[in-house]
């Protein structure tokens, strides 16, 4: 019901009228089975990450056909008509790999193993439904002298009785010992699961209209998550089963508003619902005071670009890795005070930059292959884009010090939520979609002041200039960075990046007119008096 629900969310008042005007005959009395396919790559990896990888989902009605792709492994030549690893992850998309080859080799590179799997939904004499699956799986022999990549292919097919649910699981890799040790891997394994599921016969259904206060914020019914609040603009939910239902939203800091209702057989509910009560409040300035977090610090609504911010209160905090850990840039661990400032919540987004290009008559940066959906946190953003960006919400880019210390609290945390590695909070190269996912999805991935995703999904760009031994100069307070340098400062780590490289105090250089699909940023600015 969430997949259809988001499926159908519409934001345009017009069509949505047009579409309801169908609703009246939106009565279904089908019974034909439909299959819910989840596929899935595990990597069982030497330093014992278990079932790592990814996964994709898809349904097929009866007769239906779909298509999904895993790839595995990144390479690059030799030199001499070999390969050697540039990576060692998994990729699951809809569709075919040819379809995505272009971007894949440009953005990512060139992958090891490719497995294309196209899947028909057949009637079954048992009264389940059969999966007739075809698998193609590609594996990298070598480089031709252009540098182009040659695969050996192998094909076979798969047929599954789907009563309830069944599995199957075909090795995709099983490495000898170059690939084992290039990779660090085990094995590579295919997981298909398909479920059979009926359509609810004699079902009715109606929509629901919704408007609120918090772009961004996340739509529940039923208490189920069914998309996101578009902004100035209703977000209409089509195919709601008929009957009592509650509808709310709720901002990324869990504050929550609920309205029940009824939902009649080819009607629209409207629904206006205040989670901060911004309405009122807008015109009080250009930050307003929304109360407390969870973890008990002050927020505010940024007006111009709907972000909410945290204050970080003034004080000292541990910067840096203490000796023998971490690198030697992040060397000596030493004590820095920072005056109080707010930092954003989340990253910035598509919705957000649209914004200021549409005000300030700038360009946007190019779309990824997975697309600029208004939750996504804008990607191949510049370090002069990021910056005017804050310029123009009223702030500016984070220091290196203020990013740290919002991101770890006082008490010098390895990652955000404490010094334990945990693939399932953040999206990352060990857990998540491996692409970018929408700002606040991994409510887990949060620091000690209740800042979200400051590990993985993208990197950010900081304020500072690089300088490898700049800790040593021993800046003690509200720290800048050195005067000079070619290089800028990011935070992070992104949806690709190691455990490593997501650590609080880890720092990346980049030149500023890098333009890489995980570059992104958030904003600073000084606190304003209480």
């Amino acid at each position: 019901m969430a997949r259809l629900l988001r499926q159908n969310a519409i934001t345009t008042t017009g069509l949505a009228l047009a579409l309801i005007g169908t609703i009246p005959g939106c009565r279904e009395s089908r019974t034909d089975p439909l299959v819910a396919l989840e596929l899935e790559s595990m990597e069982n990896t030497r330093d014992g990450c278990t079932a790592c990888g990814c996964r994709a989902r898809g349904e097929l009605g009866p007769g239906g056909e779909g298509r999904w792709w895993i790839s595995f492994g990144l390479v690059e030549p030799d030199g001499s008509g070999g390969w050697q690893a540039a990576g060692a992850s998994s990729h699951c998309r809809s569709g075919s790999f040819a379809e995505a080859a272009s971007d894949f080799h440009e953005i990512l590179g060139t992958p090891y193993v490719i497995l294309d799997l196209a899947a028909t939904n057949a009637p079954s004499a048992s009264g389940g439904v059969r999966v007739e699956a075809e698998l193609t799986i590609q594996k990298l022999s070598g480089f031709d002298a252009e540098g182009r990549p040659i695969y050996g292919q192998r094909t076979q097919t798969r047929t599954l009785d789907v009563v309830s649910e069944t599995e199957l699981v075909l090795p995709l890799l099983l490495p000898d010992d170059r690939e084992g040790e290039a990779f660090g891997i085990h094995e590579v394994l295919f997981r298909l699961r398909a479920e059979a599921r009926r359509r609810e016969s004699a079902a009715s259904y109606g929509a629901i209209s919704i408007t609120a206060d918090v772009p961004g914020a996340e739509i529940l019914l039923d208490g189920g998550f069914v998309g996101r609040v578009e902004e100035a603009r209703p977000t209409l939910l089509s195919n709601v089963l008929t009957g009592a239902r509650v509808v709310g939203v709720r901002d990324f800091s869990g504050r929550e508003v609920s309205r029940e209702l009824v939902v009649a057989e080819g009607r629209i509910e409207v629904v206006r619902l205040e989670a901060l009560e911004l309405g009122s409040r807008s015109a009080e300035g250009d930050l307003v005071a929304v109360g407390p977090n969870p973890q008990e610090q002050a927020e505010y609504w940024r007006v111009k670009d709907g972000q909410l911010m945290v204050k970080i209160p003034a004080g000292e905090f541990l910067m840096g890795s203490a000796d023998e850990q971490g690198q030697p840039d992040e060397r000596p661990q030493h004590r820095v005070y920072t005056s109080a400032f707010l930092i954003d919540k989340t990253e910035i987004t598509w919705r957000q930059l649209r914004k200021f290009t549409e005000a300030s008559g700038s360009k946007l940066p190019p779309e990824p292959i997975w697309g600029s959906r208004d939750d996504y946190p804008a990607a191949f953003v510049l370090w002069d884009e990021a910056q005017a960006y804050c310029e123009w919400v009223g702030g500016r880019l984070p220091t290196e010090a203020e990013w740290e210390k919002a991101a770890r609290g006082v008490d010098g945390n390895v990652y955000p939520w404490g010094n334990q590695w945990d693939s399932r909070r953040c999206n990352s190269i060990s857990g998540g979609l491996h692409q970018p996912e929408s700002v606040g999805s991994h409510p887990g991935c949060v620091s000690p002041y209740g800042v979200l995703d400051m590990s993985g999904n993208m990197w950010e760009w900081c304020a500072d200039r690089y300088g490898e031994s700049y800790y040593a100069e021993g800046v003690s307070q509200d720290p800048k960075g050195p005067g000079s340098g070619r290089l800028r400062v990011m935070r992070g780590g992104a949806w690709m990046s190691q455990p490593s490289w997501l650590r609080t105090a880890y720092r990346a250089k980049r030149s500023p007119t890098s333009r890489n699909a995980d570059h992104g940023f958030r904003c600073a600015q000084d606190a304003p008096e209480d």
